[in-house]
């Protein structure tokens, strides 16, 4: 198996989430509603360091982080994972997101800011995973790291626009990155394409790899020499946080693991299935041995490559004789 040295660098705003799920109906004002699950737990940028940590990965991530008590337990959580916060930048609060999963997706409410801090004086990682806003804001540190001997392998997402303005140029950014991972409605929009596979096709003439998410439909791959259609993996649905976070950190570990691309794909859907049946996005990041299991136990789609199986019962045993990454954060 390939040492990864070097960590993976996350960089984004990170939210303690408070995640509701098995809702019947959105709530109407004055009620109260009961529901099966719950869970509180890291959120946001939070969702893929974590992902990429229960994978083996060494982990920094660039963060906000409050000084209040919902900074403290983000903070405390993390560190059990073994995510490397000493990039986190103390702020005052905490920023804090209500989610309700219903409908086989979610609504949210978020408090805060979505701030990220600049990733000066962070070391080149193997890998860095943000949104395109942090990268058209951040040139000067990710060019010198995708140029190194050892290139720096950057994934993109463009998240959602609350504006609607859904702007073309907003993805200028994606000249300094390797892989962009958007949804279907997010790339469709930004593309002014009508399905995720001419979403994809468009997005690949500007970056090496596209890769379209579409839930319960699959994903849609394309990096200019081949196109891949694979449907997702069977999975019992609870809350759909994180998934996406889930598939993007799973595809980065597959990528610098040198996996082919159809076998990366299927890795990754495989780890966004497991993240579904819990609440919680980071709290349903799944092990490299969770991962083996439902590949060997479940009957997947046609198109499915498992030759990454023998990587993951590699980390799996390097993850149990290996200590655990550092863990602290200076105060």
């Amino acid at each position: 198996m390939r040492s990864i040295s070097r960590p993976v660098c996350v960089a984004g705003p990170v939210f303690l989430d408070v995640v509701m799920s098995g809702l019947s109906h959105a709530p109407r004002p004055g009620e109260e509603q009961w529901v099966p699950g719950c869970a509180v737990a890291p959120g946001g940028s939070a969702n893929q360091a974590v992902a990429l940590a229960r994978l083996g990965l060494p982990v920094t991530l660039c963060c906000d982080l409050g000084e209040d008590r919902a900074g403290d337990l983000v903070r405390g959580a993390l560190a059990e994972e073994g995510v490397d916060l000493r990039h986190a930048r103390r702020v005052e609060r905490q920023p804090v997101t209500v989610s309700l999963s219903l409908d086989g997706d979610r609504a949210m409410t978020s408090c805060g800011s979505d701030a990220t801090p600049p990733l000066t004086g962070v070391p080149a990682p193997r890998a860095l995973l943000t949104d395109l806003r942090v990268l058209a804001a951040n040139r000067q540190s990710v060019g010198p790291w995708r140029a190194g001997r050892e290139p720096a392998v950057v994934v993109g997402d463009v998240g959602w626009d609350a504006t609607g303005r859904w702007d073309p140029a907003d993805l200028a950014a994606l000249d300094v990155a390797d892989v962009v991972t958007p949804n279907d409605a997010e790339a469709m929009r930004y593309t002014r394409t009508g399905s995720a596979r001419r979403a994809a096709r468009a997005l690949a003439d500007r970056v090496a790899l596209a890769v379209v998410t579409c839930g319960g439909r699959g994903v849609v791959a394309c990096d200019g020499a081949q196109e891949i259609v694979l449907p997702a993996a069977p999975a019992q649905a609870v809350d759909v946080t994180g998934a996406g976070d889930t598939f993007a950190a799973a595809l980065t570990w597959a990528l610098i693991h040198g996996l082919p691309l159809r076998a990366a794909l299927s890795l990754a859907s495989i780890a966004a299935s497991l993240t579904v049946e819990h609440p919680g996005g980071s709290t349903g990041a799944p092990t490299p041995a969770r991962i083996a299991a439902r590949a060997r136990r479940t009957e997947l789609g046609p198109g499915y490559d498992l030759s990454f199986l023998d990587l993951l019962d590699d980390e799996e045993i390097a993850s149990t004789t290996t200590p655990p990454p550092h863990e602290g954060t200076p105060r």
